[in-house]
């Protein structure tokens, strides 16, 4: 053994001694054939041009819907928009228009029923201030539809209806009352139609049927259901310009400074002498008219702030209500008066139409510091009178 083995190496054996490996033949397997013809194609010419020709017939409708849709999406948006520069209403601005013009005339019917009383049927004003004065309306309403800065600016109108007439004039004995929910009967957008009623411009013009909104008719009073259907339009004139210095319309505006509705309870001229004062078997007519202005007038319609009487007289006062709300009437003290008191008072309760009559026997003394009005919650500031008597 030479240097360096251990004796472990392995050593070729002879050639004679070598072992040849048997392999042994493995059983025969059965293997599974598909056959010749899975393995070719069936496609015959005419098929093969059929499915070329609905490949092409997809791609031209893909391309046709593609085309359709590049085209129909810029036409409907000029549609929808309309085209500015050229004048071209859209559909959605036209539909825009309809609507306010339903809400213009939604919000007259609901100023017929609930304001008309005070400011006016065509908002001359009365017991409340005029609503139809272009000074008021002069910019109340911007270019782009929004509110403006003139007096009778939506956001104005709106924040009365919603406190009541003491945000004009901070009196909390305003006898315009709250009209938005919760303090008052409107909603929200009852108040948002009676906005759009009030800046509306005479370009606007609806069609109004009387009672179609259930406000009765106009003026808000029973029984006026008999009117025909009539164009309306509204009060802002888009022509009218302030003239140069013309002052601006005052801030805060108080009852009956209107000039064709007198002060109530002011100073009157003396009556004329009564020459046939009335006795119990004879009392003499006295006949009063309370107003859907909430107004007291004699029998003539003239503002009645004083009524006469002859001390130790009796007379029979006859109270019309043709306001178709309510209303009464009652002789007493300013204090009582004023603070709605009805307790023994000679009067009339609470009616809403008709004709009530109640007889009073004047005073000998002490009748000179009586007043005459209607004491309903509101009413007493538009709707008092004195009673002058004449010795």
């Amino acid at each position: 053994m030479t240097e360096g083995r251990t004796g472990r190496e392995l050593t070729p054996l002879p050639d004679d001694k070598q072992v040849t490996p048997v392999l042994e033949t493995p059983a025969t397997v059965e293997r599974f054939s598909a056959g010749e013809q899975i393995h070719t194609v069936g496609l015959t010419e005419e098929r093969a041009a059929q499915v070329v020709r609905q490949s092409g017939n997809a791609r031209s409708i893909a391309i046709l819907a593609v085309l359709f849709m590049a085209l129909f999406i810029p036409v409907y948006w000029f549609y929808d928009i309309g085209i500015p520069a050229l004048g071209a209403e859209g559909r959605l601005e036209k539909e825009g228009e309809v609507q306010y013009v339903t809400d213009v005339g939604r919000g007259y019917a609901l100023y017929l029923a609930n304001c008309a009383r005070c400011h006016g049927p065509d908002g001359e004003g009365g017991v409340g201030p005029p609503l139809n004065d272009q000074a008021k309306l002069y910019n109340a309403v911007t270019p782009a539809g929004l509110p403006g800065t003139g007096k009778l600016n939506g956001n104005y109108i709106r924040r009365v209806l919603e406190v009541g007439g003491r945000y004009v004039c901070g009196d909390p004995n305003s006898i315009m009352p709250a009209w938005q929910q919760p303090a008052g009967p409107l909603n929200y957008r009852e108040v948002e139609e009676l906005i759009a009623f009030l800046t509306a411009s005479t370009e606007t013009e609806f069609l109004y049927t009387p009672g179609a909104h259930g406000e009765g008719g106009a003026e808000g009073e029973a029984g006026a259901g008999e009117e025909t259907e009539r164009i309306v339009t509204g009060w802002r004139d888009l022509s009218y310009k302030p003239p140069a210095g013309a002052p601006t319309p005052p801030a805060c505006w108080r009852p009956y400074s209107n000039p064709a509705f007198p002060a109530a309870g002011g100073a009157a001229a003396s009556a004329a002498p009564i020459e046939s004062p009335g006795t119990a078997d004879a009392p003499r007519v006295i006949e009063v008219v309370e107003t859907a202005q909430v107004t007291i007038t004699d029998a003539g319609g003239n503002a009645l702030p004083q009524i006469a009487v002859k001390a130790g007289e009796v007379v029979e006062f006859q109270v019309v209500n043709e306001a178709g709300f309510d209303h009464n009437f009652f002789i007493g003290g300013k204090a009582e008066l004023e603070g709605n008191g009805t307790s023994g008072l000679p009067g009339v309760p609470t009616f809403t139409e008709g004709t009530k009559t109640f007889t009073w026997e004047v005073p000998a003394d002490g009748a000179d510091a009586l007043e005459f009005a209607c004491t309903l919650p509101g009413h007493y500031a538009t709707m008092h009178g004195a009673i002058a008597v004449q010795p």
